[in-house]
């Protein structure tokens, strides 16, 4: 620990804040690598190209030095109420619009330059060096893992709990050597305006704030606690922002976790999910950031099975609408519908993409799932061939598919190159709220 801190003291004791460092010329075109290496570019090009003008601009070195000298020029941000997933549910999403946005997008990214140095051991969302499948890949080396009671839980509205007043002492003692960055995140979590749809400035609560850029940081800061109490006591932890998985000995010292982890939960005026959230026997099966592990054999989850086969039926249907629209060919659906099923497990090929089999493949110890992915996509093609699902469509074959163009995920498993196993993209494609 004393060489972490003095990494980041040593950077302070020249007078380095993340602001400073914001400012850097060659940072802000790390920036911007960055963005075009998670697809901004090429999916968001007009927006890319508004960002780039400003964070290569003059413009933003002068508002890096007006947000230190403590002149937050922040228009307030939009609210909105958006489906939380196919449940129908509705969440709070805030967003900074045009510069603004762009300003805290590079700020959030620079802060993560030491998440390293701040954050504990056992915290895996959101960070650079760690990703949410390490910890599935020391379950599946984790000896005994089946013979271990599991304590599941997911904190419920998480970000929109975070109370500024018990995180910013955190945010202090994390960011003591910062305090133009630190007086930021201040200004950010204690603010009480917000656009309404109408266009309105309204009152809102003061809190976290999900969906602008530096919320992940608050979500990553506000449960360090737990992660410092767990992660050297339990055989296995880990938290993914508002999923934590605690493995314990036997029921008695599980039942102990849970009681302490409420209790911490507590303390921070949170409360978990109690359809998320239960102890787990050994040997039954548990859903751990969008695996499911049974002992130790891990499959793909439900949920991410359930979410894969929504996002195949309703584009088999968007295709076949298409395809009866402008008079395609049963062979030129099929090709549409192949494009996307490779694109959407596969990615584009690039090296370092993180593509959904790059994220599932290295992790995986049975096939069950992909077979299940498999059939269920070979159906959304014939689909869009024929318009049937009828016991008709069986008649085009696995090897008209295949020599279409269509990449099977079994065979792909087993032809998987260790070599392309990691990935310096961020995020997770298996968790999803």
């Amino acid at each position: 620990m004393e060489q972490k801190e003095k990494k980041y003291e040593g950077a302070i004791d020249a007078g380095r804040s993340v602001l400073d460092i914001a400012a850097d010329m060659e940072k802000r075109k790390g920036f911007l690598r960055h963005l075009e290496a998670t697809g901004k570019k090429l999916h968001e090009p007009e927006q890319y190209a508004e960002t780039e003008a400003y964070i290569l601009s003059d413009d933003c070195v002068r508002d890096l030095q007006r947000l230190k000298a403590g002149d937050y020029f922040f228009a307030p941000p939009f609210h909105y109420r958006v489906p939380k997933n196919a449940s129908g549910k509705m969440r709070d999403v805030y967003a900074f619009k045009g510069r603004d946005k762009y300003m805290l997008r590079l700020i959030a990214w620079v802060m993560h330059d030491f998440d390293d140095e701040l954050l504990p051991d056992g915290l895996y969302s959101f960070r650079r060096s760690v990703q949410a499948r390490d910890f599935l890949l020391k379950v599946r080396e984790f000896k005994g893992f089946g013979d271990h009671y599991i304590v599941k839980a997911d904190v419920s509205n998480y970000v929109g709990s975070i109370v500024p007043e018990k995180i910013i002492p955190q945010l202090e003692e994390m960011w003591k050597h910062d305090p133009a960055l630190l007086g930021l995140l201040k200004f950010l979590l204690l603010r009480r305006e917000c656009i309404d749809k109408d266009g309105n400035v309204v009152h809102c609560e003061p809190g976290g704030m999900g969906g602008i850029p530096v919320a992940n940081c608050f979500m990553n800061v506000y449960l360090t606690d737990v992660d410092r109490y767990f992660y050297p006591r339990a055989p296995l932890y880990s938290r993914y922002s508002d999923d934590v998985v605690i493995l314990a000995r036997d029921r008695a010292e599980a039942e102990a976790y849970r009681a302490r982890f409420l209790a911490f939960l507590e303390e921070r005026q949170l409360s978990t999910n109690p359809e998320k959230t239960r102890l787990v026997p050994p040997g039954e099966p548990v859903e751990i950031l969008g695996y499911k592990v049974t002992g130790g054999v891990i499959d793909i989850s439900d949920h991410a099975m359930m979410k894969i086969k929504r996002k195949l039926r309703i584009r088999s249907k968007r295709i076949l609408r298409y395809k009866k629209q402008n008079h395609m060919t049963d062979a030129q659906a099929a090709e549409r519908m192949i494009s996307y099923c490779n694109y959407a497990m596969f990615g584009n090929g690039k090296k370092h993409e993180l593509s959904w089999a790059r994220w599932y493949f290295p992790v995986l110890t049975t096939v069950d799932g992909l077979r299940e992915i498999d059939r269920y996509a070979q159906d959304a093609i014939r689909y869009v061939m024929c318009g049937t699902m009828r016991d008709s469509r069986y008649k085009i074959h696995y090897d008209d598919l295949r020599s279409l163009g269509y990449r099977n995920l079994v065979h792909a498993y087993y032809h998987f190159d260790p070599a392309l196993k990691e990935t310096t993209a961020e995020g997770n494609p298996g968790k999803s709220d």
